[in-house]
């Protein structure tokens, strides 16, 4: 028999979502977090290891049966904005969730005309919790972070980094950033000057629609699945 797992990931929890060719499904439910004061220390790493025990759980439904195998994976689109810096070499320096009272940085850029420019970009209205605010509050709020970071990503981007090495994020996402012009369609030159950073800094744009993965031997064995699937984003 062959099977489809699909993962959501939240700050709530992990679930994942076993299928087979019938469309019977088994679901298995990890918690991440139960309160205001845990979701606001959740690291990524904490989130993607519980992910990777998520599928493991998942995947023990079919020990007893040898035909039975994962053949795709998919990761569903995690709705959680932000991007979290991150140090030279990929290791977290903030929890997923961070910055507070960042309103006065939106009411700074509306006061000197540059809000609506930017939401012109980026379609979509700048809010105190857009990533480009929030990186204006890390460089005013935490410097020391703020110059040891090296690259931003999201949460998707982070896992998927640590799943295939691959340094990537959609465009819809990147638009929710306040940094992506939706005109050019690349990241935008007066928002990164506002911010800081250059496009190194920050995943390259594609369309996940567009890529599949073969997963890795490491994470094979991390998660008990012998067989490797493909792993799909959407």
């Amino acid at each position: 028999m062959k099977y489809t797992l699909t993962i959501d990931v939240s700050l709530l929890s992990i679930k994942t979502t076993l299928i087979d060719e019938n469309n019977a499904q088994h679901q298995v439910e990890l918690p991440v977090s139960t309160t205001d004061t845990e979701r606001a220390a959740i690291t990524p790493d904490k989130i993607f290891n519980q992910m990777i025990s998520a599928i493991k759980k998942a995947n023990e439904v079919l020990l007893d049966s040898p035909t039975s195998k994962i053949e795709e994976v998919i990761l569903s689109e995690i709705s959680i904005d932000g991007l979290m810096p991150l140090d030279k070499d990929f290791a977290s320096l903030m929890p997923v969730i961070y910055g507070k009272d960042t309103q006065k940085y939106v009411d700074a850029l509306t006061m000197n005309g540059v809000t609506g420019q930017l939401q012109r970009k980026m379609g979509l209205s700048l809010l105190d919790t857009t990533p480009l605010v929030l990186i204006l509050w890390l460089n005013n709020e935490q410097p020391d972070v703020y110059e040891q970071a090296a690259h931003y990503m999201s949460l998707q981007s982070y896992i998927i980094y640590r799943l295939f090495g691959k340094n990537i994020t959609s465009r819809a996402y990147a638009a929710r950033t306040g940094l992506y012009n939706l005109v050019t369609d690349e990241w935008d030159t007066q928002a990164l000057a506002l911010s800081g950073l250059t496009a190194e800094n920050l995943p390259a744009v594609t369309d996940f629609s567009d890529n599949t993965f073969t997963v890795s031997d490491e994470f094979a064995t991390q998660t008990g699945i012998s067989v490797l699937p493909t792993f799909h984003l959407k």
